[in-house]
């Protein structure tokens, strides 16, 4: 249904309550397909949260590794901070 929706041109930086894109919620669960799809189509791979949590950071947080790549493939900013002064590496370091 997803891929449908971006296929119809969904708004794929469209943000939720919590600033959260689809992309960033797509890294947080770990679909690369989807991510991969979003990025294709668009979406920004250094859009922050309210908690200044990029889809890097927190692909970082949940140690997917193969998201991690495709993120920096495609011009993740592995030196943004969030509002807890982490970067992915410092996030990184602790998984």
């Amino acid at each position: 249904m997803e891929i449908t929706l971006i296929e119809k041109g969904a708004n794929v930086n469209k943000e939720n309550g919590d600033g959260d894109t689809p992309l960033l919620i797509a890294c947080e669960h770990g679909d690369e397909f989807l991510g991969r799809s979003l990025i294709e189509k668009g979406a920004n791979v250094n859009k922050e949260n309210k908690n200044g949590d990029t889809p890097l950071i927190v692909a970082c947080r949940k140690g997917y590794e193969d998201i991690v790549k495709m993120l920096i493939e495609n011009g993740a900013d592995i030196n943004r901070k969030n509002a807890d002064g982490e970067t992915a590496l410092t996030i990184a370091d602790k998984t």
